[in-house]
């Protein structure tokens, strides 16, 4: 019995163990670099922020067109019981005392009202239709037909119409839209940003590769070597030191793998998190040297930039937003006047018909607000002079992003330009040092060269090829950087779009 619950305990723990080496394998991925951009655009946690910012700037714009939209609003307070005791105040005339007598209130007070509004962009004003109800039943008078009483006000007409010159809705009908088309643009930059993210991380992984691989084949190398040391150093063909030198960069080698090792496990992790993958992802790069051949001309990019990219249109709405905040202010100085005007009927009755009966009394009220500052120690006009300086700050600030953003456009163009014949040199230079090292390499094994000329050659080699893998880099961000600035693809030729439709109806 005891044999065969060990035999079954450890088919049970065979099993778990099992089970739990599946788990653990992880899934792996060879990517290019358009597939890394690709999923990064669609998954990555700053893709995923750009949406949800593109969202909200969307339903603020859907939200800013409503005000122009007709409201219609219910509102009611079904039940309001009051019951008190009040004391009233009164002079008697003929002595001129001072008399107090109680009121007693108990009563129950229901209303409603609906109303139809409309904001006026033309004026700036608010047009609304309301119809009211209000129903009181005072408990004291239980026994009266007055008991009950209604107060009606069927139909009332208001208009509220500020006279002051200032008209919002006009500014809002000018900067809201430039702030909608700000926010899709941003987002397509934030596409572009995601897309030069991913080439960062994309070589950072792809260059600790190369490094891994060039320091495994240099440790075999050096492990050869300092066999091939060891050898002569006993037949007398080599000194001391010669040995001892073979043997540092033996020991170099192998310090330089291990650093090579984490190193790409820190990329691999940095490029899985960025990615938006889990721990038990494992990626690898498949990187294509083949990169397409074009030019960007800067009066082109300069062209799509000035009328795409969404700085140039926050500039012009920070001029708008500065000229509303002196019209705003100037406004306000002086005299302010307001208009409010309303027009309707009304009706009191003791029962619900009456309250509502054909013959209604006429319900007018027109009133005029007039704000005459007197002596308000220079405040508002200071305020208009602050606003009319923070517009020519605005203006000026502006003026010289303007000219930095044209600058910055000029030398990213002209680096993407410059960066093929920067690659053509880095790939001929690494060829070259490869030979250069082959041939040293071979020299030494025949004994004609030495070892000084082979760690030269070997660090050169080593340089050369890291030094490719960079330029490559610098090559795709500048790329996307252009892309990034001017919001257009030089190499397809085609502007960079987003389905809008799509992101709001995710």
């Amino acid at each position: 019995m005891n044999r065969i619950f060990l035999i079954f305990v450890s088919l049970i723990l065979s099993a778990t163990s099992l089970t739990m080496q599946g788990q653990q394998t992880a899934t792996k991925y060879v990517l290019t670099l358009e597939e890394v951009i690709e999923i990064a655009k669609e998954q990555s946690p700053q893709a995923i922020q750009a949406r949800h910012r593109f969202r909200a700037s969307y339903f603020s714009f859907i939200s800013y067109k409503a005000t122009f939209l007709p409201k219609l609003t219910l509102t009611t307070q079904p039940t309001s019981y009051d019951k008190s005791i009040r004391t009233i105040e009164s002079v008697n005339k003929q002595t001129g005392e001072i008399e107090y007598d109680e009121a007693k209130t108990n009563a129950l007070t229901s209303t409603a009202g609906l109303a139809l509004s409309q904001n006026i962009g033309f004026t700036g004003g608010n047009i609304s239709l309301s119809s009211d109800f209000k129903r009181n039943q005072d408990f004291l008078k239980k026994n009266s037909a007055a008991a009950t009483k209604f107060t009606t006000i069927p139909v009332s007409l208001s208009i509220s119409q500020p006279l002051n010159g200032y008209n919002q809705f006009r500014w809002d009908k000018q900067i809201e839209p430039l702030r909608y088309e700000e926010a899709r643009q941003n987002y397509i930059v934030a596409m572009e940003q995601v897309s030069t993210r991913a080439v960062m991380n994309f070589f950072s992984l792809a260059i600790a590769e190369v490094n891994l691989k060039m320091r495994e084949t240099n440790l075999k190398n050096q492990t050869e070597l300092f066999e091939i040391a060891k050898g002569r150093f006993e037949l007398g063909g080599i000194a001391e030191d010669g040995l001892l030198n073979v043997e540092l960069r033996l020991m170099q080698a192998q310090s330089q793998l291990n650093s090579a090792m984490l190193d790409i496990e820190s990329s691999r992790s940095q490029l899985r998190s960025f990615l938006g993958f889990r721990d038990n992802v494992d990626v690898e790069t498949l990187t294509d040297r083949v990169i397409p051949t074009f030019k960007v001309d800067y009066e082109e990019a300069l062209n799509y930039a000035l009328t795409r990219n969404p700085d140039i249109i926050s500039y012009n709405r920070q001029i708008l937003e500065a000229e509303r905040d002196v019209a705003l202010a100037k406004s306000r100085t002086g005299i302010t006047m307001n208009l409010d005007a309303s027009f309707g009927t009304n009706k009191t009755g003791y029962t619900f018909n009456d309250a509502y009966s054909p013959r209604f009394d006429d319900r007018e009220g027109i009133s005029l607000r007039i704000n005459i500052p007197i002596l308000d120690w220079s405040q508002t006009r200071n305020r208009y002079r602050n606003a009319q300086s923070q517009m020519e700050v605005t203006e000026a600030q502006v003026q010289q992003q303007e000219t930095e953003f044209k600058q910055d456009i000029f030398l990213q163009v002209s680096s993407f330009n410059m960066q093929e014949d920067q690659l053509r040199i880095a790939a001929k230079s690494d060829t070259i040092a490869q030979a250069g090292y082959n041939i040293a390499y071979q020299r030494y094994m025949m004994g004609k060269g030495n070892v000084t000329d082979l760690n030269i050659a070997d660090t050169q080699k080593d340089e050369a090829i890291i030094g490719y893998m960079r330029e490559l880099r610098t090559y795709w961000n500048l790329y996307y950087t252009v892309r990034r600035i001017t919001l257009f693809d030089f190499w397809t030729n085609k502007p960079i779009e987003e389905d809008f439709d799509r992101l709001i109806g995710d």
